[in-house]
């Protein structure tokens, strides 16, 4: 498991105003998987990854700790 990867993911869960559960669905995951995800007991997929971040609208590189900042996938296009 990436360290904080699963810290990072709630973090943008919860920005967005979103449950565990609402995410899970949007994802195509379980939602005792999503669960381990942010508890940092599972990696996702890169594919899995990508659907994440995509759904939080947030930047894989805040995910994966390359950026402290949160910005949202439109902000990293400008």
């Amino acid at each position: 498991m990436i360290p904080f990867l699963g810290n990072r993911i709630q973090n943008a869960r919860e920005a967005r105003g979103l449950k565990p559960s609402q995410v899970a669905d949007k994802v195509k995951v379980t939602r005792s998987t999503y669960s381990l995800y942010e508890s940092e007991n599972r990696t996702p997929s890169l594919e899995t990854f990508i659907r994440i971040a995509e759904t939080l609208n947030v930047s894989a590189d805040y995910l994966l700790g390359l950026k402290e900042e949160m910005t949202s996938l439109n902000e990293e296009e400008n």
